[in-house]
């Protein structure tokens, strides 16, 4: 009984003690909780989880299990939860989780491409609880935006609405929506961190100017809304930074907005192709005696381009399309994508100290050649694509200093390399046992180690430094140029 009495006793004296220290809440924070829980509320009901499941046959980035393989698609290998290197054998059917919203009463989903991309099964997860199936309507690998669309069966579906992100500031608060690892109907509050940014992705995406934001964005977060404290779409949730906290990126919806109508009616989008491999001006400007640094350095013309075709030069420094300026390469590629295939455009450049105005009939821009468009130097086999690793690159992938060897720009399905484990972002630095410090090197040693039919070995150096060696099994049929 006394100890009945004293636990009352305590127990009351917890809570008074509690009590004694609550504060009033600040009228100011009250609007601020208050403005979040309408956000949830409204937003909720037009968000979706999208699962997919796709095989390597198929292509797309995809998921593998319940983890979102976003890494890989960005050129940063995907890590075990439990550390270490990847299994040797991945599995066949990859099964994805990410996350949409809804554009229109029609039953129109926007998402990222690299969500949707080759899959063979699209289910979509409404607020209601109910499972539909979906079907891609449109995709735009350029943008990494895709469309798919689900039978409304009469519902009455709840929309977003659509900012304007041409008109954010840092700072302004930002709120994350979507299923991160699969947990539905979540939400992250932050604030936007930065604009403009370029993630130097070595393949895929040509068009970036992202979004940053410390809002949590987590794998399944992608194809998600990021919205700002009205509510409105500003952002498409499409990547985070692998070993880093509170940094994540989003596609600005205003590029969403410019091309959405066209996927929906058109299925895709096409635009202008000049066919030049371009760099900044940095390095070249003094040399060049340009008056100043804007513009874009032509490094190479592909033999068959427009650009070629119309007497563009390596050397040229291209300054302005149809009068719009180019400050820099990005420049060049929004200028020129802008314009309809079969135009003909005039092309400024600096030519020996001298501006020249060059008339091109602009192209298609060839999305399947892509990765050679932007790689000419580029060398493939065993199913490797791979480029010579630069110093923007290194520091991309956190390396350490010093490191040399080629990188792997890409993967194909169902190849030696695939089976192997090799993965987009890794660096090879040794061949058979033999150090390679570029593509030259890689090429004569791989000529001279590897056997058909014979197993070979192969150094790595993955992001963040981990070093690893793997096992690729040379086909009986193979031959090395």
């Amino acid at each position: 009984m006394k100890r009945s009495v004293l636990a009352v006793v305590v127990a009351v004296a917890v809570v008074a003690g509690s009590a004694a220290y609550a504060q009033p809440v600040d009228p100011i924070l009250q609007e601020i909780e208050q403005a979040f829980e309408n956000i949830t509320t409204a937003l909720r009901p037009a968000v979706v989880n999208i699962d997919t499941k796709m095989t390597p046959e198929e292509g797309g980035a995809g998921n593998m299990n319940q983890f979102e393989d976003i890494f890989r698609f960005f050129g940063i290998p995907f890590q075990n939860p439990e550390g270490g290197m990847p299994p040797q054998h991945p599995r066949r059917l990859r099964i994805g989780q990410a996350s949409g919203f809804i554009y229109d009463k029609q039953g129109h989903i926007i998402t990222n491409n690299h969500v949707v991309e080759g899959a063979t099964e699209i289910e979509v997860g409404l607020w209601n609880g109910q499972k539909v199936p979906g079907k891609v309507v449109g995709r735009d690998p350029d943008t990494d935006v895709a469309v798919i669309k689900i039978d409304t069966g009469g519902m009455d579906l709840p929309v977003v609405q659509l900012g304007d992100s041409s008109q954010l500031k840092v700072g302004q608060y930002a709120i994350a929506a979507g299923s991160p690892r699969g947990f539905e109907g979540s939400f992250s509050f932050g604030h936007i961190s930065a604009l403009g940014r370029d993630l130097n992705l070595p393949e895929n995406i040509r068009f970036q100017n992202f979004i940053q934001t410390d809002a949590a964005i987590n794998l399944g977060n992608s194809g998600g809304p990021l919205c700002n404290i009205a509510g409105e779409v500003i952002g498409i949730n499409i990547a985070i930074v692998y070993g880093a906290n509170s940094l994540g990126f989003a596609i600005p919806i205003n590029t969403a907005k410019n091309i959405v109508p066209t996927l929906i009616s058109e299925g895709k989008i096409v635009r202008g192709y000049l066919g030049v491999r371009v760099t900044t001006t940095d390095q070249y400007a003094e040399a060049l005696n340009l008056p100043d640094k804007n513009g874009a350095f032509v490094a190479e013309v592909p033999t068959g381009s427009p650009a070629e075709k119309a007497g563009i030069q390596t050397y040229d420094v291209i300054r302005s399309v149809n009068g719009q300026p180019v400050n820099s390469p990005q420049d060049l590629i929004q200028n020129v994508s802008a314009i309809k295939p079969g135009t003909a455009a005039t092309v400024t450049v600096w030519r020996d100290g001298q501006i020249k105005d060059i008339p091109v009939t602009l192209g298609e821009f060839p999305r399947e050649q892509q990765a050679a468009a932007e790689a000419p130097n580029g060398h493939e086999t065993l199913g490797l694509r791979l480029q010579n690793l630069t110093d923007e690159a290194a520091q991309r992938l956190q390396l350490p200093a010093g490191t040399q060897g080629v990188l792997v720009v890409g993967v194909n399905p169902n190849t030696p390399a695939e089976d192997a484990g090799v993965m987009q972002g890794d660096v090879i630095v040794e061949v058979g046992q033999r150090k390679v410090t570029n593509l030259d090197e890689f090429k004569a040693v791989l000529k001279e180690r590897a056997q058909p039919g014979r197993p070979l070995l192969l150094g790595v150096v993955r992001p963040n430094g981990e070093r690893g060696i793997i096992v690729i099994h040379v086909p009986q049929d193979a031959s090395f140029k």
